[in-house]
């Protein structure tokens, strides 16, 4: 794909296809930015242009050429790709090996095959372990003749310094709502309508919202959130006890991330409604006349204090292995202005 089919990210195309025009090229570049925002699809479209064989007059790939072709296969012989391997069906390892950047680093010490430059792909960059960053950093320190670098990563912060220090940094932003509902429109059997909402919870994510779109969030929405943040929940402490045991179960636990976003995203809602936002920047659009009407019955504070007791319990759940029955009993209980004994 041509950088200039790549849609929602104008800033970066531009900058890339600026110094693809003024031979202004860095050896490695870090593209940094939200999952399923279209970095991967940017540093092929580069890998095209610094591979292509006649470049256009603004520096963007031809796309017709046969070191186009190839590159966009991922065929061509001097495009070296790195990232997880799979384990098994379906499966990818957990982590990149310091196997694969030994490997690259052999490849590198020959000649290129076609005489011109060497592009490396390193899909999620966040995947490499210490060892296996610090061995890619001696090759991102002596890079050799005419070859590009461009990691790709969602978690910038968790590389180690001495490679993002290597790295020409080029931010990617989440892509507007509109154009991730129109999208998935194209992609699902959808209505417009259950498209911009799936859009808004995928937070400029078209990869987010195709993960969404399989799932069962649209049925389950209003009675997670009915159940969940009941204004009357302190006369339904038997109801929120069923409803902590059913989310708690052994077969949700894949589906938890799915509710502690619903509600992350809806006190956000009714913190955007006490700061006198308009409308249109609610997640969930289609929900509003009740958000203000539940947003009348709390301030700042009490929504803040929710969505870090969200935040508190989702950590411990599935970074501190903590007991998820209890957790989440104790988290709808004080949602509902139970204080827990």
């Amino acid at each position: 794909m041509p950088l200039r089919e790549v849609e929602g990210q104008a800033q970066p195309v531009e900058a890339l296809r600026r110094a693809l025009l003024g031979r202004r090229l860095h050896h490695a570049y870090l593209f940094a930015g939200p999952d399923g925002v279209g970095k991967a699809l940017c540093a092929q479209g580069f890998a095209e242009a610094l591979l292509c064989a006649t470049p256009r007059d603004d520096g963007d790939a031809c796309g017709a050429c046969n070191p186009c072709r190839r590159t966009a296969e991922r065929q061509h012989p001097d495009l070296h790709i790195v990232a997880r391997r799979e384990k098994k069906a379906g499966e990818l390892e957990r982590q990149i090996r310091i196997e694969q950047v030994r490997e690259l680093q052999r490849a590198l010490s020959f000649k290129s095959f076609e005489g011109a430059r060497r592009v490396v792909l390193l899909l999620e960059a966040e995947k490499m372990n210490p060892a296996t960053a610090n061995a890619l950093l001696k090759t991102l320190e002596e890079p050799g003749p005419d070859t590009h670098f461009i990691l790709v990563t969602a978690a910038p912060h968790t590389l180690l310094p001495t490679v993002i220090s290597r790295c020409q940094r080029v931010r990617f932003a989440p892509l507007p709502r509109a154009l991730v509902a129109t999208k998935l429109v194209e992609l699902g059997d959808l209505t417009p309508a259950a498209a911009d909402l799936l859009a808004g919870l995928a937070e400029g994510s078209i990869g987010k919202g195709l993960n969404l779109m399989r799932s069962d969030v649209l049925d389950r929405r209003q009675v997670i959130l009915a159940r969940a943040d009941d204004p009357e929940g302190l006369d339904k402490v038997p109801e929120l006890l069923d409803f902590a045991d059913e989310l708690a179960r052994p077969e949700q636990r894949g589906t938890l991330p799915l509710v502690f976003h619903l509600l992350r995203t809806w006190y956000r809602d009714l913190l955007l409604v006490l700061t006198g936002l308009p409308y249109e920047a609610l997640v969930h659009r289609d929900l509003a006349a009740r958000a203000r009407q539940r947003a009348a019955g709390l301030d700042v504070d009490a929504v803040l204090g929710r969505l870090s007791l969200l935040n508190r319990t989702e950590e411990a759940i599935f970074d501190r292995n903590a007991n998820a029955r209890l957790s989440i009993e104790a988290m709808l209980l004080h949602l509902a202005g139970v204080e827990a004994t």
